[in-house]
């Protein structure tokens, strides 16, 4: 796809979410748009006191892509809206989501729908586990896969849990 978008928080980076933007990046051959969620709509996160700032969280972004694939053009914005770009930007031909925000997908076709904008082909990446070596193989329902998914709001919990060993 020429042209691929996904959006989040990208909190604490990690690998849940390098995997997310690999995939994203994969399925990018031209340009990859990223939607990263601006503070104010942050207003109610868990721990908001410990969470990156909007600039940190699309440097460090930029930065993974630009290793794990250079040479692609990226285009990271602040997001407002669960939108973004997918919005109005009828060049999107892609969209990766995780299975958690899948209704954010569903809600972008609809407004695409409505905009006469095209569908996005989307792609669902599974939430990745803190402790994935417990459920590998099993059948998870999804309340286990949110409670056990690696998870920014975890991290968050840990610098709060414990500031002598957060130190950046």
């Amino acid at each position: 796809f020429p042209v691929v978008a996904l959006g989040g928080t990208f909190d604490h980076l990690h690998a849940g979410h390098k995997i997310l933007l690999s995939m994203a990046a994969s399925l990018a051959s031209r340009k990859l748009i990223v939607g990263v969620t601006d503070d104010n709509l942050l207003a109610r996160k868990k721990n908001r006191h410990v969470l990156e700032s909007l600039d940190t969280r699309i440097a460090r972004t930029r930065s993974f892509l630009q290793l794990y694939k250079p040479g692609l053009e990226l285009d990271i914005v602040p997001i407002q809206d669960v939108y973004g770009p997918t919005g109005w930007d009828a060049d999107i031909q892609a969209l990766v989501v995780s299975r958690e925000t899948l209704p954010g997908a569903t809600a972008i076709a609809s407004h695409r729908k409505e905009k006469n904008l095209p569908q996005l082909e989307v792609f669902i990446i599974n939430v990745v586990s803190r402790d994935a070596a417990e459920i590998l193989g099993e059948s998870v329902d999804s309340d286990t896969l949110v409670q056990s998914k690696m998870s920014s709001t975890a991290i968050r919990q840990w610098i709060v849990d414990h500031p002598q060993d957060a130190q950046h």
